[in-house]
């Protein structure tokens, strides 16, 4: 019997048929890495937030501090990464698998830091702000499933070797400063924040930072969303 061939114009449609099925596939294949690799981010974040809830059960209360200065300064004792050491004690959760920062082999410009975490705290915990605070202890928090408390650190920039970033400075000009500090779009256009309880979202930045200028009369702020700040927290 004899054995039928594949034409030139058979060929082309098979391998047509191929590039249209891959064109279809990759897509999907694509989302779905990215989406695990969200879903990894979130679980590290959430293994940090129930170690600091471990240490202020061992400490009346209180919660870790920063110690990681955007700029050079560094504060061994403080650091929350050195702090929390003994309570998550896996080094690989204090990084995104999407992370892809270059400052994990090479210093930050002008520093003699490298990255050694993909998260931060915000500064509300750390410091005294606007003669307000710190946040320093969980039960201070009114609405702490409402109040975020890590956030994913920008890639490169100053506050790539920080370990802490600063809500109550954005508002002048919100996204464009946030983004010097965090950021915002990692996971699918979004990025995991961790809120005071433990819990982790996957939230665009508007989600968790806007600001009503229509009815704004500075520096009378009305929010739409201010999820930093413990007193507003929404």
């Amino acid at each position: 019997m004899r054995r039928h061939a594949f034409t030139l114009v058979e060929l082309l449609v098979v391998i047509a048929i191929i590039a249209l099925l891959i064109s279809i596939l990759l897509p999907s294949l694509s989302a779905a890495r990215h989406q695990a690799r969200r879903t990894v981010c979130a679980s590290n974040l959430r293994s940090l937030a129930l170690a600091v809830h471990a240490y202020a059960n061992d400490h009346r209360d209180r919660l870790v501090t920063a110690g990681l200065a955007h700029g050079g300064s560094v504060n061994e004792h403080a650091t929350w990464l050195n702090t929390l050491k003994k309570d998550y004690n896996n080094t690989l959760i204090a990084r995104c698998p999407a992370d892809e920062s270059p400052h994990w082999e090479t210093f930050v410009p002008d520093t003699e830091q490298l990255r050694r975490s993909s998260y931060g705290v915000t500064y509300y915990t750390v410091q005294q702000i606007g003669g307000r605070g710190p946040w320093n202890q969980l039960s201070m928090f009114p609405r702490p499933a409402q109040t975020i408390y890590m956030v994913e650190l920008a890639e490169t920039g100053t506050y790539a070797a920080s370990d802490h970033v600063h809500p109550e400075n954005w508002w002048p000009d919100p996204e464009r400063l946030a983004r010097e500090e965090m950021t915002l779009g990692r996971h699918l256009k979004k990025a995991n924040y961790t809120f005071v309880d433990t819990h982790v979202e996957p939230l665009s930045f508007k989600e968790t930072y806007d600001i009503d200028y229509e009815n704004s009369q500075f520096p009378r702020i009305v929010w739409r969303h201010n999820k930093y700040d413990p007193e507003i927290a929404h």
